[in-house]
């Protein structure tokens, strides 16, 4: 078996309204049957897989982010890591 490992850093997409620069690093390896598996290693439980290496990226971006949600809706806290800038009147 042969795999082919790469180190990708995601942010989100720049046609998207609401960008935001949430960003992880990402490490992709392409599997024995040709899909590709990408994890986030600072977010466990952050693993998807896709047909492409992007499509693979954009998997695991979705899943770190509802992984975030789920956390902050349970604790009822930002992670440290996290700041919102606030609007003012």
């Amino acid at each position: 078996m042969t795999y082919y490992g790469t180190s990708n850093t995601v942010m989100a997409a720049k046609k998207s309204p609401r960008r935001t620069d949430v960003r992880f690093s990402i490490e992709t390896e392409r599997e024995a049957d040709g899909r590709w598996i990408a994890e986030i290693t600072d977010l466990p439980g952050a693993m998807a897989y896709g047909q492409t290496e992007d499509e693979a990226c954009a998997n695991v971006y979705a899943v770190a982010l509802r992984i975030i949600a789920d956390d902050v809706q349970k604790s009822k806290q930002l992670p440290e890591t996290i700041t919102l800038a606030r609007a003012t009147a």
